[in-house]
């Protein structure tokens, strides 16, 4: 069975044209934005904060090959 017979049977969709790719990245984008919003927004917990001002001082934390934590 040729690709065109399964098109016209429906066993294979149609590709679908850019107009159509790019309404669904907009949407994919709306919901991903609506899903992690509320995340994004809410405060770094103290713990984190505390973890993350360590490593800023730490001067062995930069990245230097042999210094820093294992």
């Amino acid at each position: 069975m040729s690709q065109d017979d399964k098109e016209r049977r429906g066993l294979v969709a149609p590709l679908p044209s850019t107009e159509e790719l790019r309404h669904k990245e907009d949407w994919i984008g709306r919901q991903l934005r609506r899903v992690f919003d509320d995340a994004l927004n809410e405060p770094m917990p103290d713990d984190i904060m505390s973890l993350l001002e360590r490593i800023e001082d730490d001067p062995g934390s930069r990245g230097e090959p042999g210094k820093g934590a294992v």
